[in-house]
């Protein structure tokens, strides 16, 4: 069987982000027959469809969505490797930093003072759902990831950078809205979004069972915070969250109250134990400094 090839890789991204092969060709500066075939190439090569082609359209399979999120992580290894190479005898000038959605302004705020200080140092923030995967920083495909509340942290060097209470989502019609403030036991019988992905440690904190041992109704299975937000306004579940994710007004159809009982949520950072970037120490340090200042 023929090995992947990166640039097929990033093909595959290319249409998917771009929904059909004909705009993705465009977006390649390629012909559209030559990215059709090089995808038949590609599907070829994994032995199964990786898209739907529909008139207007070209949608992943569930082997196309399940080979997506590898490619993501292969080509982004790829230039993480690039970077080291290029950098072989002094420090690398790129730091590679991801991060969840709802933290990245927060984590730019800090970039920028740590570039500021260091002429010619870039740092690359590249936002992630609230799963960040901390595989990206055993593989070198992230120097450093900020992380939400994540337990797989073997092979990690971790810091806390801040701890901050979470609240209920709810619909806004919920009869629970009414009241002020809720508890967990109110909340008990309510079904709660999963998202997909999690370890067993990761569920029982996000659903509140790290807490109230009792077993929870499962709601839908989510992949990104607008699957959570979906999943409340539709009235399919509730959700548990932490005060950095919510906009500053709460959008129509949500109500949010505080909680009594409920694990707060943590934001730390993470390097690799092992090989580290030449300036991911530095970086961790200067986030670690960052938050511990007033408003930080």
């Amino acid at each position: 069987m023929p090995d992947l090839e990166l640039r097929h890789l990033r093909y595959l991204i290319a249409v998917a982000e771009a929904g059909s092969i004909t705009r993705a060709a465009r977006r390649l500066t390629m012909t559209q027959p030559a990215l059709s075939r090089a995808v038949k190439a590609l599907e070829r090569t994994v032995g199964v469809p990786l898209f739907v082609r529909r008139s207007h359209a070209t949608e992943l399979t569930p082997a196309g969505a399940a080979l997506l999120t590898e490619a993501y992580a292969l080509v982004d290894r790829s230039r993480a490797a690039l970077d080291r190479v290029r950098g072989t005898g002094s420090p690398a000038r790129t730091l590679t930093v991801t991060a969840p959605s709802c933290d990245v302004v927060a984590v730019r705020e800090a970039t920028r003072s740590f570039e500021a200080a260091r002429p010619g140092m870039r740092v690359d923030v590249v936002p992630r759902e609230w799963l960040c995967e901390t595989d990206e920083l055993r593989t070198g495909a992230a120097d450093v990831s900020f992380l939400r509340d994540r337990h797989d942290l073997d092979g990690l060097v971790v810091a806390r950078l801040a701890h901050e209470p979470r609240m209920v989502l709810l619909p806004a019609d919920h009869p629970l809205t009414v009241r002020e403030r809720l508890t967990l036991f109110d909340l008990r019988d309510e079904p709660v979004t999963h998202w997909a992905g999690m370890t067993s440690r990761e569920a029982a904190h996000w659903t509140g069972a790290d807490v109230d041992r009792r077993p929870r109704r499962h709601g839908p299975l989510v992949r990104n915070a607008t699957g959570v937000l979906a999943a409340v306004v539709l009235g399919r579940a509730v959700a548990f969250v932490h005060g950095s994710t919510l906009p500053d007004t709460v959008l129509p159809g949500l109500g949010v109250r505080p909680v009594d009982g409920l694990s707060g949520s943590s934001l730390e950072i993470a390097m690799p134990a092992h090989g580290a970037h030449p300036m991911a120490e530095e970086f961790v340090e200067h986030a670690r400094n960052h938050w511990a200042r007033p408003g930080g």
